[in-house]
């Protein structure tokens, strides 16, 4: 799930019905808009007018809501995705809001978008307090998830992983989806705002085993990557900052095609970090094919790979939460699946980017099915 930045205006209604017009989404339902039934013809604008109206009695200077929620394509079709939107709506105090949803069928991830107002007929705002952390406990509701009992899952997951250091271990929770937080002798697994799970320090440090650089993994990683740096290009394709990680070095989302081929082809995750607005200087190796998880040093050098960031995906001189803000508010940023980040069912980012065999495939069914 994905909340966007407020707004003052209901632009968000024209972001999506331009898609509508374009053949890339479908409207799946416009509720509570009573006063418009009167129409023959209802016009993007109408609507906008329509949720302008009724927020104008607020002091809330962005009344817009437009959030997101999705899936892997074979997960939810759209119509239990818009069922869950509208459950969502509803437990979220929206139920009787006049909202649109929309169904977007031109990327690789399943979503829906939804549009309403925060504003109340009546000119109270919807209570938002702490949105983001209520939003996915109201998913996981809608969805029978079991959070806590996931981390647990998880954790024993990560165990049977064979690494080196504490920073290798936690690595691999975040490659999961997890942020991490050491205190009173526990290692602390967040997710959604809230710690979900922990495990004692020491049953980590219990399973620390030194990698043998001489085993035979080894050198079919370094291998693999020799001849992966010959056939495939190295300029880094994304890069940003995760700001609420507490590691001595932040972990940095990096891809570039040879990253995006290891993954393809060997199952194999790199994790980057580093210091802040800067290409990283460390990353870590976990090989999923053996289980095992290694110092990136150790297989090849970092700067045999890590080529300058193209200057159109990303502005080096930005800050750190310039960076990050502009990540969340661009709505149609390229989709690029980077290494050592899970992409779970349900997902916190929308980074959308244009299918066209995907897009006629759906077409195509649209057309048969009607």
């Amino acid at each position: 799930m994905k909340i966007f930045d407020s707004q003052q205006s209901f632009k968000g209604v024209l972001y999506n019905i331009s898609k509508v017009s374009s053949d890339r989404a479908e409207l799946m339902c416009a509720e509570n808009f009573h006063a418009l039934g009167i129409l023959r013809i209802i016009k993007p604008e109408d609507y906008m007018d329509y949720l302008m109206s009724i927020s104008i009695s607020s002091y809330m200077k962005k009344p817009q809501l437009h959030t997101a929620i999705s899936c892997k394509e074979e997960i939810k079709n759209k119509w239990e995705l818009t069922d869950i939107a509208k459950k969502w709506l509803d437990r979220m105090g929206y139920g009787k809001q006049p909202y649109l949803i929309f169904f977007h069928y031109d990327t690789k991830v399943n979503h829906v978008h939804i549009v309403s107002s925060r504003v109340a007929r009546e000119g109270k705002a919807i209570d938002n307090s702490f949105e983001g952390i209520r939003s996915y406990s109201v998913l996981n509701q809608i969805l029978g998830i079991d959070t806590p009992k996931q981390a647990e899952q998880d954790i024993i997951k990560a165990l049977s992983y064979k690494f080196s250091s504490r920073m290798e271990f936690i690595m691999m929770l975040y490659s999961i989806g997890y942020v991490c937080d050491i205190k009173d002798g526990y290692l602390k697994l967040i997710r959604h705002g809230r710690v979900q799970s922990e495990i004692s320090l020491s049953k980590i440090y219990a399973k620390i085993t030194p990698n043998d650089q001489s085993s035979k993994r080894v050198q079919q990683l370094k291998e693999i990557f020799l001849q992966g740096l010959k056939k495939y290009d190295t300029a880094i394709l994304t890069k940003h900052y995760l700001s609420y990680q507490k590691f001595s070095s932040y972990p940095i989302c990096c891809t570039s095609e040879f990253i995006l081929q290891l993954k393809k082809d060997y199952n194999i995750d790199l994790i980057f970090h580093g210091r802040s607005r800067q290409l990283p200087t460390h990353y870590c190796i976990i090989d999923h094919h053996s289980k095992s998880i290694f110092e990136g040093s150790d297989i090849c050098s970092i700067e045999e790979f890590i080529r300058p960031v193209k200057n159109n995906n990303f502005a080096e001189n930005l800050t750190h939460s310039a960076s990050i803000n502009i990540l969340k508010a661009d709505i149609d940023n390229e989709f690029k699946e980077s290494t050592g980040i899970s992409i779970g069912d349900f997902n916190i980012e929308i980074l959308e980017e244009y299918d066209p065999g995907r897009l006629n495939k759906r077409r195509k069914y649209k057309t048969t099915s009607q």
